[in-house]
């Protein structure tokens, strides 16, 4: 057995999670346990592991040691050798004859010896089973009164169950046996699958162990465990959560000793969604895994190299959006993941509109939950009772669909009237009156922040839309009493358009909440954007369009068509060659400058793909926004059918756009190859960023610096795309980063770092790795799979440097030798790696004379923008910290600053209160609230900070590389009282734009002079930000971060 680090009494993983059993709480304490690089936390618990035994039944086993019948076998003992007793516990052996035929059958329990009762309550059986020389399949059956089987469940045992004390060595039994009005036996029957060779000579044997029959309480399953040494030896249990530690080793630490944990070797697996209930699965090992779906497991299924179809069960089909994946026999690692709807019917929702009757369930509709969400919305806004009633009425008519409405469901709707909107929506209608009340149904159910104006074009309607204008106020039509067809009718909407920006939309579309504001941003984001374009939907949420793509033959292509609209790669703000006309943006300027729609495509067709050509000509760029939301029925309104009506233009209007265009296109690719990379225009090349996890700015002066260094590579020319190493999905987080127009990977749409670099390697000129750790983890990976690319490491500070430095401080020899092995394997990955950027000179020197010439450094920037307006000295009051609790020389700051300055600054009466903001903030913190000191904690917006505090305090006693907190304070003109550590690589002189502090007594003279000298504090405060000005604006970052491109050898940058 594999010998366990000293007081460590059992270590079991399964489903996500390590527990360790320790000998005590001294123990436990001292547990480290790592994946790869990262430290993981044990937490104290109760154990959650359900082996059998757990549930309230009696235990059976007694009755089976005299009912072996009916098989191959020797003989049938309990308890008889303790070596193989599962401790605690009774086990029943059963030997085999030799030799014993191939799929023999051996019943264990004639029908009536264990049972259940009749009655509307379903029973649980329980039970572990492991053998010896021999594979099979366990089969529970409950049999009727005549004989018959009324249910059955199986479990596969295989070698790795070989028993013993260890209830982790064992397959889990764990099936339901449903509700019958009769009583019902248990027979158990074991079907032998192969002998090993060795049981030609020594009798096979299987073990069944702590078989239980209960009421089905509906507890949830685990998988089975994995287990190292004797869990039921007891004592204290610690819980650490593994779920995103990916394929690296897993480590348990303690008393100066460590073991690793043998999970199995990662297998890949591939799978497709299997109708509405189920998947389609193959693994190049055949094997036993463990199926899950939201992260919860389901069971253990067999997969093997031909694909076979797994049925899901019937409680997760809801129509739920479920992540259904597949992880290792023990449910620790994760080896595949998709996403999926399991509908809860197969009926579409078309289908339940039109024949359904009313009501109409409209929580089935795909666009449900963005109608929701706008519903929120308009809560959130106070609305008056009239707006809800109206927005009520609006939602319903979306509900039912314009095919079903009726004439009872149109009423008079009423639009803001906006004397300057922002944004003019332009909508051309002929004819299909229940299209466009529908598409103005949405309009006002999707709630922006923009204000806007809504123009409709009756291009020559027949049916009730003339009477649109009676119908609907707030709105202006224009009429055309002839028809004069899509591109006329657009330019003569926009020519009476009175917003900044102009949206041409169909009528046959479904905005959803923040479309406009999503349509509005990359024009306020970025530089010279002259055109958005919205992601479109089917109504059954498929994806219509992500932006369009011309090929080098001029024909356009639907990016995405088809797909799913949450993969990652639809999901990111990017160049687009065209955005479809049925919900595109620009800004009246633009328009009237560049002449509108072309007239020599008139009457329609080819229009959209035209007009972006033309913003691209002018020096602008097209955009595709995936956060504009728009549902289209496409066809309603022109037809699907190319060879007549108006569609029919399409063909006649291809070979005009050719002509005109073939010089702008002819550098494009060859239609329909590399379609994921031709997506990209307006890219030098791409960027990989590996971190540990999704950065979160508001919370951490790390993240922020992360996002920060992703707009400089942008800023050069390259795409980013961003890999946490936990794939996790934050939220707005997430899509922060997608509209700056960062491609996020996240699950299920990648199962591991390593699963993305096998698949995407080779398109990145650089992986781009923040922290050491991480880039020891991944560094073989990167050159494997892309070859082509340097590999850059962004260290954050300098880790070693911190630790001597917090050993310095302390007088721990401890920490002296962590940091003595934290320097080996930093300087390790430094010279693995193709560059190291770092903050500062400083760390630059250290690591120069450490790595004597192996490593090659530059400087990274650190980019902040100024503050418009700072408050003047006599409108604040007080001193702050600003620090993420995470990082513990924060917390060391805080507690040191707290006992050795603050109480002789309230006994003075001067720095007002100490005021500590920061997130994670721990209890041992927000204890210090008290007379001279205040702990808000977690701040959303740091501004409120800055403004109103008079000093900020960064007392740091240990750390390295740059306070990303200073110059922060810096730029937004608060002046800074710092420590040494605090100051060291920001370029500050004391007395000139900060004051640097030592002991408890410079701290609290220099917090004293700023509080009372208002010339000093202005005089700080001014030189403070000419110093951020001059050596952290973006284009001083944006620089020096070409600069260190050109140290790797990649030159072609912006």
């Amino acid at each position: 057995m594999t010998p366990l680090p000293p007081g460590i009494h059992a270590i079991v993983a399964f489903d996500g999670v390590a527990e360790i059993v320790c000998r005590d709480e001294d123990v436990l304490s001292g547990v480290t346990v790592r994946c790869g690089s990262e430290s993981f936390p044990v937490q104290a618990v109760e154990s959650r592991r359900r082996v059998a035994g757990s549930i309230a039944g009696p235990e059976v086993l007694g009755t089976l040691a005299a009912a072996v019948v009916d098989g191959p076998a020797l003989k049938a003992t309990l308890n008889n050798d303790v070596k193989w007793t599962v401790a605690g516990g009774k086990t029943l052996s059963v030997w085999f004859e030799t030799p014993t035929p191939p799929r023999a059958v051996v019943k264990l329990a004639p029908e009536g010896k264990a049972g259940i009762p009749a009655g509307p309550k379903s029973y649980r059986v329980e039970a572990l089973a492991g053998a010896h020389r021999v594979t099979g399949t366990l089969i529970f059956e409950a049999v009727g009164e005549r004989g018959q089987v009324l249910h059955a469940f199986s479990t596969a045992v295989r070698t790795e169950h070989f028993g013993g004390p260890s209830a982790a060595n064992h397959a889990v039994v764990s099936g339901v046996l449903p509700a019958h009005p009769r009583t019902q036996a248990i027979a158990i029957r074991f079907e032998v699958g192969t002998l090993s060779e060795a049981a030609a000579k020594t009798p096979a044997v299987l073990f069944l162990s702590e078989v239980r029959v209960g009421l089905n309480t509906g507890a949830p399953a685990v998988p089975p465990s994995l287990g190292l040494g004797n869990p039921a030896a007891g004592g204290v249990v610690g819980r650490v959560d593994l779920a995103g530690c990916g394929e690296a080793p897993v480590t348990v630490a303690a008393g100066g000793a460590e073991v690793e944990l043998p999970l199995p070797a990662p297998v890949r697996i591939a799978g497709t969604q299997a109708g509405h209930s189920g998947v389609a699965l193959s693994a190049e090992e055949d094997g036993t895994f463990t199926l899950y779906v939201d992260d919860t497991f389901v069971s253990s299924i067999p997969v093997g190299a031909r694909s076979s179809i797994v049925t899901l069960p019937r409680a997760l089909l809801n129509g739920t959006e479920r992540v259904i994946s597949v992880r290792d026999r023990y449910g620790m690692r994760t080896l595949w993941r998709c996403f999926a709807v399991l509908e809860g019917m197969m009926t579409p929702y078309t289908a339940v509109q039109r024949e359904g009757g009313r009501p109409v369930p409209m929580a089935l509709a795909n666009a449900a939950r963005y109608r929701y969400a706008a519903l929120g919305a308009l809560l959130a806004e106070g609305p008056s009772a009239a707006e809800t009633l109206q927005v009520a009425h609006a939602h319903k008519v979306l509900g039912l669909g314009f095919e079903m409405l009726d004439e009872g469901d149109v009423r008079p709707l009423a639009f803001p009237e906006v004397e300057t909107p922002d944004v003019s929506v332009v909508i051309p209608a002929h004819n299909k009156f229940e299209i466009t009340y529908h598409g103005l149904c949405a309009l006002l159910v999707a709630r922006n922040k923009a204000s806007f104006e809504v123009i409709v074009v009756d291009d020559g309607s027949s049916d009730r839309t003339t009477g649109l204008a009676d119908l609907v106020s707030g709105i202006r039509v224009i009429r055309n009493d002839t028809a004069q067809r899509f591109i006329r009718a657009c330019n003569q909407g926009v020519a009476a358009s009175k917003g900044r920006y102009v949206v041409l939309l169909n009528n046959d579309t479904e905005p959803t909440v923040g479309w406009l504001d999503a349509l509005i941003d990359p024009f306020e984001r970025f530089e010279d954007v002259g055109l958005t374009g919205a992601k479109l939907l089917y109504p059954d949420g498929t994806l219509q369009e992500a932006g369009g793509i011309v090929w080098r033959s001029g024909n356009p292509w639907n990016y995405g068509r088809g797909a799913n609209p949450l993969d990652p790669r639809y999901s990111y703000v990017r160049q687009a060659d065209y955005l479809s006309g049925a919900a595109m943006m620009t800004t009246r300027a633009i328009w009237d400058e560049l002449g509108g729609l072309s007239a020599y495509l008139e009457p329609m067709y080819f229009e959209d793909t035209d007009f972006a050509f033309k913003v691209r000509a002018a020096g602008r760029k097209t955009m595709f926004v995936p956060g504009a939301v728009v549902y289209h029925h496409e066809g309603k309104t022109s037809g699907t059918e190319v060879t007549s009506g108006m569609k029919a233009f399409q063909e006649v209007n291809r070979p005009k756009f050719k002509s005109t265009w073939a010089s702008a296109f002819r550098a494009f690719g060859p239609e329909g190859q590399d379609v994921d990379l031709e997506k990209d225009r307006g890219i030098v090349g791409r960027v990989l960023f590996i971190d540990y996890a999704m950065p979160r700015p508001d919370r951490d002066a790390g993240s922020y610096a992360a996002v920060e260094e992703m707009k400089l590579v942008q800023a050069l020319g390259f795409k980013a795309t961003f890999l946490p190493r936990n794939l996790a999905d934050l939220g707005h987080y997430k899509s922060d980063l997608e509209a700056q127009g960062i491609e996020v990977i996240t699950a299920p749409f990648s199962v591991s770092v390593q699963a993305f670099l096998e698949e995407r390697g080779g398109e990145f000129d650089v992986v781009y790795i923040t922290r050491y750790g991480v880039a020891r983890d991944f560094i073989d990976a990167v050159r494997k799979n892309a070859p082509q690319a340097r590999i850059m490491l962004m260290n954050a500070d300098l880790h070693f440097l911190r630790e001597v430095r917090e050993a310095m401080a302390t007088g721990d020899p401890n920490i002296f030798a962590r940091a003595e092995a934290t320097r080996e394997d930093e300087l390790d990955a430094m010279k693995r790696c193709d560059l190291t950027l770092s903050y500062n000179e400083v760390e630059h020197a250290v690591i120069a004379s450490h790595a004597l010439g192996e490593v090659r450094v530059a400087k990274c920037p650190w980019v902040v923008r100024l503050r418009a307006d700072v408050p003047p000295f006599e409108a604040r009051s007080g001193t702050a910290f600003l620090g993420g609790f995470k990082h513990p020389p924060n917390r060391a700051a805080v507690l040191w600053f707290a006992e050795k300055v603050v109480p002789e600054l309230v006994s003075r009466g001067v720095g007002g209160d100490f005021s500590v903001y920061g997130s994670a903030m721990p209890d041992e913190i927000r204890a210090l609230e008290g007379e001279g000191i205040r702990t808000p904690g977690f701040i959303e917006n740091v501004d409120e900070l800055h403004d109103a505090h008079r000093i900020f305090v960064a007392p740091l006693l240990a750390g390295a590389g740059l306070k990303g907190k200073v110059v922060g304070a810096l730029a937004a003109g608060i002046p800074c009282v710092l420590s040494p550590v605090a100051a060291e690589g920001i370029g500050l002189r004391s007395g000139y734009d900060c004051l640097i502090a030592r002991e408890p007594r410079e701290w609290v003279e220099a917090i004293a002079r700023l509080d009372t000298d208002a010339a000093l504090w202005r005089k700080l405060s001014e030189n403070g930000r000419a110093l951020v000005e001059e050596q952290y604006s973006f284009a001083v970052g944006r620089d020096l971060m070409r600069e260190a491109f050109h140290k790797v050898g990649i030159y072609h940058t912006l």
